[in-house]
């Protein structure tokens, strides 16, 4: 009596472990869910909701506005499930095609499909407005170049320091140069340019003008003022400025 009992505990066992076993195997097969999806902007990229959830179909994803090449890597549940990007097969966990980016909001689109059934992902993918600004060096002006149609300033830029907090509050400055560096930047055609001295500079009539005047000074030390990454004004540079 005692073996028959023990042989029946010893069934029931089997037979509670045995669903546990195949739900190990295929507690996902037939899934349309996605069990992870990231990106390739992980430094700039802001997402909203900010965590991947499976069950969570719609996002915002924003990219710094010099962002052109986003990709994504979806992993399904299911190894079997077809997933497609913007249409395009994408193996389970690899990187699917480069999105192409323009400054207008798109909507990618992430198909996970199981026989019949589907779940689709949407992200909605954008630049952040750009977060560039007006701003001021100076430096040793290297070389005044032509690429294509566009000037190109190389320049090795100097530490300014100046009296105040900052630019506004302190006009006095001085200035201090490491090592001679290059920094390359494209010239806006409207550039204006001046040459001499602080105290006794000249307008120049066109960036020719103004290549050939600046070096008679014996200095190629100039203030340069940008907007967006383009240069808009090059003067010479004074302690007071």
């Amino acid at each position: 009596m005692k073996r028959f009992l023990s042989l029946i505990l010893a069934a029931i066992l089997l037979c509670a472990c045995m669903p546990a076993m195949a739900d190990d195997g295929n507690a996902n097969a037939g899934s349309t869910l996605l069990r992870s999806l990231t990106h390739n902007c992980p430094n700039t990229g802001i997402m909203l909701p900010e965590y991947f959830s499976p069950y969570q179909t719609s996002y915002l994803l924003t990219v710094a506005d010099w962002v052109s090449r986003p990709t994504f890597t979806p992993t399904a549940m299911d190894p079997n499930a077809i997933i497609r990007v913007n249409g395009q097969v994408v193996k389970s966990g690899q990187v699917s095609q480069v999105i192409p980016m323009t400054n207008a909001p798109q909507a990618v689109t992430i198909q996970v499909s199981n026989g019949s059934e589907s779940t689709v992902y949407t992200i909605y993918l954008q630049r952040r407005p750009s977060e560039k600004r007006t701003r001021v060096s100076a430096g040793y002006i290297n070389n005044i170049y032509l690429k294509g149609t566009t000037w190109r300033i190389d320049a090795d830029l100097v530490t300014i320091k100046y009296s105040g907090e900052d630019y506004n509050s302190g006009n006095l400055s001085t200035f201090s140069n490491g090592g001679k560096d290059s920094y390359d930047y494209e010239v806006e055609p409207n550039c204006i340019f001046y040459y001499g001295t602080k105290n006794n500079c000249y307008r120049a009539t066109n960036i020719t003008n103004f290549m050939n005047s600046y070096r008679q000074y014996g200095s190629s030390l100039y203030t340069i003022v940008y907007i967006e990454s383009k240069i808009v004004a090059v003067f010479p540079y004074g302690a007071d400025y």
